[in-house]
C-alpha cells in the first residue's frame, strides 16, 4: 500500500531542502565549535608547551611536574599491531627503566627497533616525544594546525552542501528560453572549493606567519570568488538547442508524458507520443505500431513555456527532460519528455494550434 500523497510530499521536502540546509548548519557550527573551543585551547597548549623550562637536574624526577622531564632509555623491543583503531602497541624498555613499558602511537611503537637508544620527554604527566639519533616520535606534542585544518574542511564540507542545494533550487522550475539540453551542474562548482581546499587547508595547517599568511588568503580568496562567479553565471546559461528534425511520412514515437490526468490520457498509462504520418496520439508502449494510441486534440492546446521539472512536485520526471506549461481548452496541464523532443512535441502544438500546415 503506498504512503498518502501528504506524507509523500512532507518526505520530498524533507529530503530536497530542509536535509541538506541542517547538514549545513551543523557542519558550520562544528566548525565554529572547534575554531572557538578547540583551537583556542590547542594554541594556548602549545604556547605553555613551548615556554616549559626542563626540570632542574638536582629535583626528584616527577614526570607530572609542569616543567619538562627527559630520561634515557633503551628500547629491549616494539610491539605494533596492524590494526590501527586501537591503541594496541607497545614500547618494552631493557631493565625495566625508566619503566617496564609504556603504551603509545602506532607510529611510535613502529618507527623503532630493539637496541635503539631513545630520550623519553614528559610534560604535565604526558609522554610527548620518544627521540633516537634517527628519528623523533611526537605522542602528545600540541598540533594546533591539525585542529585548524578540519576547521578549514569543515567550512569547506558545508559550502559544498550549499553549492548543491544552491544549484538545485537554481535548476527547479528555471524557465527554458531557447532549449538547455542539459540542467546546471555542480561540477563546475567543484573547481573553486578544490582550489580553496589546496590553498586554504596546507595554510591552516602550516600556520605560517601572519606576513605569509595575508597575502596568500587573500590571492587564495579573490581567485575563488572569481571561480564562483564564473560557475554561477555557466549555471544560469542556456545554449540554444532547436527540436530534433521530423522525417516525412513516417512515424515517430518519442518518450513523453501528461502530468495531470486528461481525457487523452485519464489515468496517466502513457509514455510515449506519436507524431508524423498520423496525427499525435498517446500510447502506452513505444512501438513499432500505434496499437492502442488514443489521439490528442492538438487544436485544443496552448503553449505557455518550457521549464526544468521542480525536484520537490517532479520527482518522477527525470533531471534531463523538460516540462511545458499548457493550457487544454483553459485547463492547466503539463507534458515532459527530453528538451529536443518536447520542443518537436511543442512545435507540433504551436502549428496545430495556429493551422498551419506541417
Amino acid at each position: 500500500m503506498s504512503e498518502p500523497a501528504p506524507r509523500r510530499q512532507v518526505g520530498r521536502f524533507v529530503r530536497a531542502r530542509l536535509l541538506p540546509l541542517v547538514l549545513c548548519v551543523v557542519t558550520v557550527l562544528g566548525a565554529a565549535f572547534f575554531a572557538v573551543v578547540g583551537v583556542s585551547s590547542e594554541e594556548r597548549r602549545d604556547q605553555e608547551w613551548r615556554a616549559a623550562a626542563p626540570c632542574p637536574a638536582a629535583a626528584p624526577v616527577d614526570v607530572r611536574a609542569d616543567c619538562v622531564t627527559t630520561l634515557p632509555a633503551v628500547i629491549e623491543r616494539a610491539v605494533a599491531k596492524l590494526d590501527r583503531s586501537h591503541r594496541d602497541d607497545w614500547l618494552y624498555f631493557s631493565g625495566g627503566r625508566p619503566v617496564d613499558r609504556l603504551n603509545v602511537l602506532y607510529d611510535t611503537a613502529s618507527a623503532f627497533e630493539p637496541g635503539d637508544h631513545v630520550t623519553l620527554t614528559w610534560w604535565r604527566g604526558g609522554l610527548m616525544k620518544v627521540a633516537s639519533e634517527r628519528h623523533t616520535a611526537n605522542e602528545d606534542v600540541p598540533r594546533p594546525g591539525d585542529i585548524a585544518g578540519g576547521v578549514v574542511f569543515c567550512v569547506l564540507a558545508g559550502g559544498a552542501v550549499a553549492v548543491f542545494t544552491l544549484v538545485r533550487r537554481r535548476r527547479d522550475g528555471r524557465p527554458v528560453a531557447a532549449g538547455d539540453p542539459t540542467p546546471p551542474s555542480v561540477s563546475g562548482f567543484l573547481t573553486p572549493l578544490a582550489v580553496a581546499a589546496l590553498w586554504a587547508v596546507p595554510v591552516a595547517g602550516a600556520r605560517p606567519g601572519r606576513a605569509v599568511a595575508v597575502p596568500v588568503a587573500a590571492a587564495g580568496l579573490l581567485v575563488v570568488l572569481v571561480l564562483l562567479a564564473r560557475a554561477w553565471r555557466d549555471s544560469g546559461r542556456t545554449p540554444p538547442l532547436g527540436p530534433r528534425p521530423l522525417p516525412e511520412g513516417e512515424d515517430v514515437i518519442l518518450p513523453a508524458r501528461f502530468l495531470q490526468d486528461r481525457p487523452v490520457d485519464p489515468d496517466l498509462l502513457g509514455t510515449h507520443i506519436a507524431l508524423g504520418a498520423g496525427p499525435m496520439a498517446v500510447l502506452s508502449h513505444g512501438g513499432p505500431g500505434r496499437f492502442g494510441a488514443e489521439e490528442i486534440p492538438v487544436g485544443r492546446f496552448a503553449v505557455g513555456g518550457l521549464r526544468r521539472p521542480k525536484g520537490l512536485t517532479e520527482r518522477n520526471v527525470p533531471a534531463h527532460w523538460y516540462v511545458a506549461e499548457l493550457l487544454d481548452s483553459g485547463v492547466p496541464v503539463r507534458l515532459a519528455a527530453a528538451p529536443a523532443d518536447l520542443l518537436l512535441l511543442v512545435q507540433e502544438l504551436q502549428r496545430a494550434a495556429l493551422g498551419a500546415p506541417r
